[in-house]
């Protein structure tokens, strides 16, 4: 895994949106938080943040937070069709599986779908057909106090005690996959 998992939320919620995007283009509206609620353009696929939890079994041990991040998408499609209890429900299980272990092409980890099911708690989407599908995953929040800028070495060289340190660099040995070089010996 990637050593660099700070996430950015806003970053995150575009990611979302862009993969969903990209594996439905016949999804018509993907977006977050919208702001009209009475005029999207359906089917549409609208995802929110609902909650973030402490995870401290999940603790990455370099300084950042871990929290499980809870999303929630509601799928919305119209009443007019033939048939739409099933069209929706088809279409809500592709949905679901696509998010399963879904990251997003960000170091988080994989998403656990946590529930799919009819949403009738959301007055404002009424004149929709709607379900709603959950899901889990961890993520980083802050900045990774591991991360280092400096440059790698590309060589290891070996001294034996007590002949070590500057004075005595001739006498090391160059560590090359299991072989070693005397260095100053001919």
């Amino acid at each position: 895994m990637n050593a660099d998992t700070e996430i950015d939320l806003a970053g995150l919620h575009q990611a979302i949106i862009d993969t969903i995007a990209a594996g439905f283009p016949s999804i018509k509206t993907v977006a977050d938080y919208p702001d009209d609620r009475q005029r999207i353009e359906v089917p549409a696929a609208l995802i929110e943040l609902t909650e973030l939890n402490a995870a401290p079994d999940d603790d990455p041990g370099t300084g950042q937070l871990a929290m499980e991040a809870q999303f929630e998408l509601r799928y919305l499609i119209g009443w007019r069709g033939a048939n739409q209890g099933r069209v929706i429900r088809s279409q809500v299980t592709a949905l679901a599986h696509f998010i399963h272990q879904q990251q997003w092409g960000l170091p988080v980890e994989p998403a656990r779908v946590l529930v799919a099911e009819p949403d009738e708690f959301s007055p404002e989407l009424d004149q929709y057909l709607v379900w709603r599908i959950e899901w889990a995953q961890i993520i980083h929040i802050g900045e990774n106090e591991w991360i280092d800028d400096g440059v790698t070495p590309s060589e290891v060289w070996v001294g034996i005690a007590p002949l070590i340190g500057p004075k005595h660099e001739e006498l090391y040995a160059r560590q090359d996959g299991g072989q070693h070089e005397e260095e100053g010996s001919e």
